[in-house]
């Protein structure tokens, strides 16, 4: 590998904001997404490094995870002032892992560069770049025993949280980086933008008495700041001040070493997942700069004072406003928006690639008016209703349920579709419908002997349309006479089985529904209201595409 920016940028503006974030795409030392790092790749790079740079980099074994995985200190630099940084106490909070084994790369590939050196001569950086691993391992926010290693401070119960306090009373730092991801949905204040990045300089007392060391924090956090703000402008806030006595960051500052707290958080689009790695990678190479040039007496605390605080569950991917809603089993529609986002973040969703579903949840049914969005979708004069749930019945139907149907059952509003096979029969079922699992189709839900099934069965793929009103709609879906809005209750399971719980659009639920054309106060009429878009699990479908266009959208 090429030591990290020197082909990239030229030397006089390589460790500025935008020199790094310019060198780090192709110079990154570790090229797995970070949620998708196991901590048996992380072993693997960090063995990379010390191979390296053998007289450089010490790796330490500092202890072990709940379930006996090593939790390992990387040691770099001369100076007799520590620095220490910790990444993922929480196993999904990944994105600042990878930058901590990019910036140790970066600092030795550069080592002739005035402020690389500048920084290995005057500090000693201590990075646990996975304090969970057990948690990392299985995706999750606790650790092996089901506890938040960040409210262990105190009780000191698992033996992650023990690691994390020993090492810091054992090296005693001048500073504490504690590397976090927050809720994807939070926003800057009401301004409906999401917070990108938030920043915290710890208090160690809950009176948040500025000292020496706090007002470090302050100016660390102004670094952050001026840092990522020309590349997220907007997108950076203040995280909730209040103190914490049993958080890790507030009892470690109250030891003596102030902790400055950075979380990652959603990204607007246009932003690739692995910006939030390289977003830390600029934050902590901004700040390292600024304490090996001047302590950061440059930077001003009031820039920190200035931002706005996190509002959490503010923002969603998508938000459909100023509509109606019918529910399965009335009559009547609603005034409500629906808001909802994309659960692309999980290390499920990565791993799966771009044909993965990409699931969906929704957050809001009602009023969203303060609640800011990527995409805001016009829903002025239209009703949302449920996408349509349909049935089919025997192995038999893999001769006729392929991709080119599914295509036409979802321009006609399927989201869901029943599919009852014997016992026998129910593993070759799985397996064909997990083919067909992927983004702009309807999902299949195999099942032997059901409790209840769709009143609708589907014995082959559905003619197309003859218009868009809904009355051809359901026509073309096989309801015999659709000429009264109850016809459309056929098209939900939960409408005609109590057993069933209802396919209604829900709070937590999966984006599946239509748009319908409407008349006053949300009225549907079965022969004039129009279908104008449907949307699986949060994807619009083409309506009037051809199968061949929709396979590019899907695929």
């Amino acid at each position: 590998m090429l030591p990290m920016g020197t082909a990239a940028v030229n030397s006089s503006v390589m460790m500025t904001p935008q020199g790094l974030w310019q060198v780090w795409p192709d110079g990154r030392f570790v090229t797995t997404t970070a949620p998708s790092l196991r901590h048996e790749q992380l072993l693997e790079y960090l063995q990379q490094l010390a191979f390296l740079y053998p007289d450089n980099i010490d790796l330490e074994e500092v202890g072990k995870s709940f379930q006996g995985r090593s939790i390992q200190l990387l040691k770099m630099g001369v100076g007799d002032q520590n620095i220490l940084f910790w990444s993922q106490m929480h196993g999904d909070e990944a994105s600042a892992t990878p930058a901590l084994l990019d910036i140790a790369n970066f600092l030795l590939a550069n080592g002739d560069h005035p402020v690389t050196r500048s920084i290995l001569e005057t500090y000693t950086l201590l990075m646990i770049p996975m304090l969970n691993p057990d948690g990392a391992e299985v995706f999750q926010r606790e650790n092996a025993q089901g506890i938040d290693i960040n409210r262990d401070a105190v009780n000191l119960a698992t033996p992650e949280g023990r690691v994390l306090m020993q090492t810091r009373d054992r090296f005693e730092p001048m500073l504490g980086l504690n590397l976090h991801d927050q809720n994807r949905k939070t926003t800057v204040g009401n301004t409906g933008c999401l917070a990108t990045t938030a920043v915290l300089p710890v208090s160690g007392d809950a009176q948040n008495i500025l000292t020496r060391g706090r007002l470090r924090s302050k100016r660390a956090c102004a670094a952050i700041i001026e840092a990522h703000s020309p590349f997220i402008p907007g997108g950076i806030a203040r995280y909730d001040e209040g103190w914490n006595p049993l958080a890790f960051g507030d009892n470690i500052t109250a030891r003596g070493t102030p902790v400055v707290l950075i979380e990652s958080g959603g990204l607007p689009a246009g932003y690739e997942a692995t910006d939030l790695t390289r977003l830390s990678f600029v934050a902590l190479m901004t700040v390292l700069k600024g304490l090996a040039e001047d302590d950061l007496a440059t930077y001003d605390p009031q820039t920190y004072e200035n931002l706005p605080e996190n509002h959490t569950d503010a923002w969603s991917d998508v938000v459909v406003r100023g509509g109606y809603i019918l529910q399965p089993g009335h009559t009547e529609a609603f005034r409500a928006d629906l808001a909802f986002s994309y659960l692309h973040n999980s290390r499920q969703v990565i791993e799966a690639g771009s044909k993965s579903r990409n699931p969906s949840q929704t957050f809001i049914i009602g009023d969203a008016s303060l609640h800011g969005a990527g995409v805001s979708v016009n829903a002025h004069g239209k009703v949302l209703i449920p996408a349509f749930e349909v049935g089919v019945k025997g192995l038999s139907a893999k001769r006729w349920m392929n991709q080119k149907s599914l295509v036409r059952l979802a321009q006609l509003g399927v989201g869901t579709i029943f599919w009852q096979v014997d016992d026998a029969e129910h593993g070759a079922a799985l397996k064909y419908a997990g083919a067909l699992d992927v983004r702009g189709l309807p999902r299949i839900v195999v099942q032997a002997n059901p409790d209840c099934f769709p009143q609708l069965v589907l014995t082959g793929s559905p003619p197309r349309p003859q218009s868009s009103t809904l009355a051809a709609t359901l026509q073309s879906l096989g309801v015999s006479n659709p000429q009264d809005i109850l016809a459309l209750q056929s098209l939900w399971v939960g409408a005609t089985h109590p057993k069933a719980r209802p396919a209604r659009l829900r709070k937590d639920q999966p984006a599946f529904f239509l748009m319908v054309s409407a008349g006053p106060d949300g009225q549907v009429d079965i022969n004039t209201s129009q279908l104008v878009s449907v949307w699986l699990d949060g994807h619009e479908i083409v309506l009037n595409g051809s199968t061949e266009t929709i396979d590019n959208q899907i695929l």
